[in-house]
């Protein structure tokens, strides 16, 4: 769904996954297209992410950065979450992509913020996530979260831990009721959200948002 957003509105655009995409049908939700019901209106999501995209893709696409960079207005707060398709990007290479898209952003006046994936349900015996397929280390080893935490620090943009947060949240529930969060029973994923846990996953990052400054608190539900 590409909303417009209306004139007046204070307006978020999203650029990420299928973790973050509206997702065309059930049981597949995304974080970003339960974001809304945690604001206010006034508050317009603009939620451009989609469904397999890396920072390869995404900036390769006209139809997708393009897109949202033709739209940015000076002081549009713009969430960059990918991670989770970046399986055979090297670590300069991801380091680059994702500058480039923060340089874009502020370029066009906007307000770039980064953030980490959400962390995928891949429990060690221990009932920790502690390993590299729930904390997104792709398959030469690069660490995403850690990048993007490090490249946020030197960007000086602000940084959402996603990763920390939703670790948190499904170490806390545990292997069986974690899988609520998931769609692990309907359809042996460990990674896509159910309507439930991309609820709460985007009720963290609304939190979030106040928090680190990019929304005030009274545009939050």
């Amino acid at each position: 769904l590409r909303v417009t957003p209306a004139p007046h509105a204070t307006r978020l655009f999203l650029i990420g996954d299928s973790t973050v995409c509206d997702q065309p049908g059930d049981p597949y939700t995304g974080w970003g297209q339960r974001l809304p019901v945690h604001l206010k209106r006034g508050v317009a999501v603009a939620n451009h992410a989609d469904s397999g995209e890396s920072t390869v893709t995404y900036l390769a696409n006209p139809a997708l950065f393009d897109t949202v960079e033709a739209a940015i207005r000076p002081g549009d707060p713009v969430l960059i979450q990918l991670a989770h398709n970046d399986k055979q990007t090297d670590a300069a290479t991801y380091r680059a992509h994702l500058t480039t898209l923060v340089e874009r952003v502020r370029a066009r006046g906007g307000a770039p913020v980064l953030v980490t994936p959400i962390v995928r349900r891949w429990f060690n015996a221990d009932g920790t996530l502690d390993n590299g397929v729930a904390l997104l280390v792709n398959g030469l080893g690069v660490d995403h979260p850690a990048e993007i935490r490090a490249l946020a620090a030197s960007l000086g943009t602000p940084l959402i831990d996603l990763t920390a947060l939703t670790k948190a949240r499904v170490e806390e529930l545990g292997p069986e009721a974690s899988k609520a969060l998931y769609l692990t029973t309907e359809k042996r994923d460990n990674t896509h959200t159910s309507v439930r846990g991309a609820t709460e996953y985007a009720a963290l990052v609304a939190a979030e948002l106040a928090a680190r400054g990019v929304l005030p608190e009274r545009l939050l539900r």
